[in-house]
């Protein structure tokens, strides 16, 4: 299987966007369902601000989805393979990705 150039260039911008400490924080809020910001942001003693410019990033690259609940916006894994490739990455460094 030949790899082209452009699709090591997305590969990369999706670890970039796991590599920041607080989007792995919001994927791990979000593997165990649907969360909206607000709660994100408490859970994790977060600005909702900060909290937004995450989510950008991460939906951006395709890891989240969000969905508009009145004047809430809530989101949640983009699909199984999200959830994949958290449980491999701690696999690798030897944790449990359901804590």
């Amino acid at each position: 299987m030949e790899t082209s150039q452009r699709e090591y260039e997305d590969l990369a911008q999706l670890f970039k966007a796991l590599g920041h400490p607080a989007r792995l924080q919001i994927i791990m809020q979000t593997i165990d369902g649907e969360f909206c910001v607000q709660e994100i942001g408490e859970r994790l003693d977060r600005s909702q601000p900060n909290v937004s410019q995450h989510l950008t990033v991460l939906r951006e690259r395709g890891l989240v989805v969000p969905e508009r609940r009145g004047k809430k916006v809530c989101y949640q894994l983009a699909d199984e393979g999200v959830r994949e490739i958290i449980t491999r990455a701690m696999e690798v460094i030897g944790r449990d990705a359901d804590r």
